[in-house]
């Protein structure tokens, strides 16, 4: 069996793969949408893009995928990511709080139909903004 030295083990910096879990895509995902587990299929939970519109589609963990997910496949999704380059200039203040959209898999600056707290601004700017998304703050 192998043997994992302490000082080998690095921190995560824009997310941690270590805190990854496989699952298995209902439907094609895009990088960096949010998901929320909506059963399961064998050992794999199955996702299925999350939004704010009514509680059934938002409930339990949420969860941002790492990469794109075709339908079907399977793919990785982290509970806290840094995403960068996006727009964020709408946002008032640094540090503003970023929600759940009523768009499914997507965020915003103002609450959905249910409010869930999904995240942070980081950088304000047009093309190079910056978003820590950590989906257990709800």
């Amino acid at each position: 069996m192998g043997n994992l030295k302490q000082r080998l083990i690095k921190a995560g910096t824009e997310y941690n793969y270590a805190e990854g879990m496989k699952v298995k895509a209902t439907l094609a995902i895009s990088a960096n949408q949010i998901v929320f587990a909506n059963g399961y299929e064998g050992p794999f939970v199955t996702v299925a893009l999350a939004d704010a519109s009514a509680a059934t589609t938002c409930s339990g963990r949420l969860m941002i995928a790492k990469h794109d997910i075709p339908a079907g496949e399977y793919g990785v999704v982290l509970p806290w990511k840094l995403v960068t380059g996006l727009n964020t200039n709408s946002a008032t203040n640094l540090g503003d709080p970023v929600w759940l959209s009523d768009t499914p898999g997507a965020w915003a600056n103002s609450t959905g139909t249910v409010p869930i707290h999904i995240g942070n601004i980081l950088t304000k700017s047009t093309t190079t903004g910056g978003i820590l998304f950590c989906t257990d703050m709800g």
